[in-house]
């Protein structure tokens, strides 16, 4: 386990993590942020699309550790 020190939707996080787990599955699981989906698995069809440093990425190939320090940006933190 290892501390990954985020901020997401505006909210700065620190949290225990396993650096094996996938960005997409840290957002569902351990933040309870479904509005990404896990699709194909691999990157193609793009439901698992968040904004991470501005810029769009497909979190379900992304290792959660790449993501430190990052701001991430998901579909419930967008105001209508």
């Amino acid at each position: 386990m290892e501390i990954l020190h985020i901020t997401v939707n505006g909210k700065e996080l620190n949290k225990m993590v396993d650096p094996a787990k996938r960005l997409v599955d840290f957002l569902r699981q351990d933040l309870g942020l479904v509005g990404a989906k896990i699709g194909c698995g691999q990157g193609d069809c793009g439901t698992c699309t968040v904004i991470m440093n501005g810029k769009a990425i497909r979190s379900c190939v992304v290792p959660v550790m790449k993501a430190q320090d990052a701001v991430i940006e998901t579909i419930e933190g967008i105001d209508e």
